[in-house]
């Protein structure tokens, strides 16, 4: 989520959720209001402040402020976003009514039970409970037309209860939209639980992480034993008849076996509706083991190209999410999809000459290493076809 540091005044709870509005006070600066989300529900009438100034402190009393906002944050702010303030200053944007008016992010829990060396958000401890959030989200939403829902952590699946009503308030509040359930899918090998999901809400994905086909690397790259617990899962939501995405992550530890994965998926999940390879974003445990993890193309277009043509030849459906044209061999652009959010993507000085760059997703604006290794794609004399 897009986010940025300012100054607080006058805030007495730890954070608020907020919709943000247009204010109509002249205060003779420019300044924007938004409504105190509580509880489960927006209380329209208790309002914030929010400035890129700070001459405001002195004139609004004991109203709570927000300002020095960053100029480039404050601007892009728009009525009907929504927002969370917290008391040290942050201040995230939750949902973006223009880059986001037809998906929706729910963020669960920081939890999780696995550590994944490229895992761009490490498990931590939850300061307070996301469920009144999402649901006050949710309903607020009620009457926008989002057609695709993004449940994510953390690992949503630890929040059983939490999780179980969101899916149901989903379902009611839009029928008719998609659940990406993002899981490593360990404590679906619970039958029942993974049952009882199923049925709270028909329209469900389950976007599971599945780095390698055998024990040794895949546990080392999850960080915990983990192999037979997500064998186990992903089979029971085949014998649920659900929808399942496998999800397989591109880096050091795994990209020689790349073919071989895709023969284990489709040996022994030929069920399932989706297989996607994936590029890294570079933050969180990704950046702290990048030495570990980081290739270079040259190490991984090979087995790329290998393994998703092994897919498509049994029709399966596969698509490559998070990479740029320039870092994928040719014969595989037509796999490429713009999976990268709207707010992460970034474009760098080389992508201006990139005759691709229209219809490129670009590089993750969230990453913390100074320098991808693209280069602008010049010239479209293509030596093999697209598949």
């Amino acid at each position: 989520m897009i986010a940025t540091r300012a100054k607080i005044n006058n805030l007495d709870v730890n954070f608020i959720t907020a919709v943000v509005s247009s204010s109509k006070i002249n205060l003779k600066c420019k300044v924007k209001t938004a409504y105190i989300g509580k509880t489960n529900c927006f209380t329209f009438g208790h309002s914030i402040y929010l400035s890129n100034s700070s001459s405001l402190v002195q004139n609004i009393g004991n109203k709570p402020l927000v300002y020095d906002i960053k100029d480039t944050f404050f601007d892009s702010l728009k009525d009907g976003d929504i927002v969370e303030i917290y008391s040290n200053g942050i201040v995230h944007v939750l949902w973006d009514k223009i880059l986001n008016h037809d998906d929706l992010t729910l963020f669960v829990t920081n939890q999780c039970n696995a550590n994944c060396i490229m895992c761009p958000q490490p498990p931590r401890k939850d300061e307070h409970s996301f469920f009144e959030i999402n649901k006050a989200i949710l309903s607020y939403l009620a009457k926008k037309n989002i057609k695709c829902i993004a449940i994510t952590g953390g690992e949503p699946t630890l929040k059983s209860e939490e999780l179980c009503s969101l899916l149901k308030h989903a379902q009611k509040i839009f029928p008719f939209a998609r659940i990406d359930l993002l899981t490593n899918g360990r404590k679906l090998k619970e039958f029942s639980y993974a049952k009882q999901l199923a049925l709270l809400n028909h329209n469900i994905t389950f976007c599971v992480s599945f780095p390698s086909d055998n024990m040794e690397d895949f546990n080392k790259i999850m960080g915990v034993q983990s192999f037979t617990d997500t064998i186990s899962a992903i089979q029971n939501l085949g014998l649920l008849r659900q929808m399942v995405e496998l999800r397989v992550v591109i880096m050091k530890q795994n990209c020689d076996r790349l073919p071989q994965i895709a023969e284990f998926i489709y040996r022994n999940f030929p069920f399932v509706v989706h297989v996607t390879f994936m590029g890294l974003e570079i933050i969180g445990n990704a950046y702290d083991n990048f030495a570990e993890i980081d290739i270079s193309q040259k190490e991984f277009n090979k087995n790329l190209l290998d393994a998703i043509i092994y897919l498509k030849q049994r029709d399966m459906n596969v698509s490559i999410y998070n990479m740029p044209f320039c870092l994928i061999d040719k014969r595989l652009w037509g796999f490429v999809k713009n999976s990268i959010s709207k707010w992460k993507q970034s474009y760098l000085e080389e992508c201006r000459l990139c005759i691709k760059a229209e219809n490129c997703q670009g590089v993750f604006s969230t990453t913390k290493i100074s320098k991808y290794k693209i280069q602008a794609i010049v010239d479209d004399t293509r030596k093999h076809k697209i598949l």
